[in-house]
């Protein structure tokens, strides 16, 4: 019985762990401060 709840525990770490990874990858591609920068250059005076 010990061994069903240590394999069920570790099963759901792991499921856990994907999703927080999909989500922390994702936001981390959708929030790039460089796309800012890159995209919407501040136009200074020289040009």
């Amino acid at each position: 019985m010990t061994l069903l709840w240590t394999t069920i525990t570790l099963g759901f770490l792991i499921c856990l762990g994907c999703v927080g990874w999909v989500i922390s990858h994702f936001l981390r591609e959708a929030l790039d401060s460089e796309d800012a920068v890159r995209i919407d250059k501040i136009k200074t005076d020289k040009e």
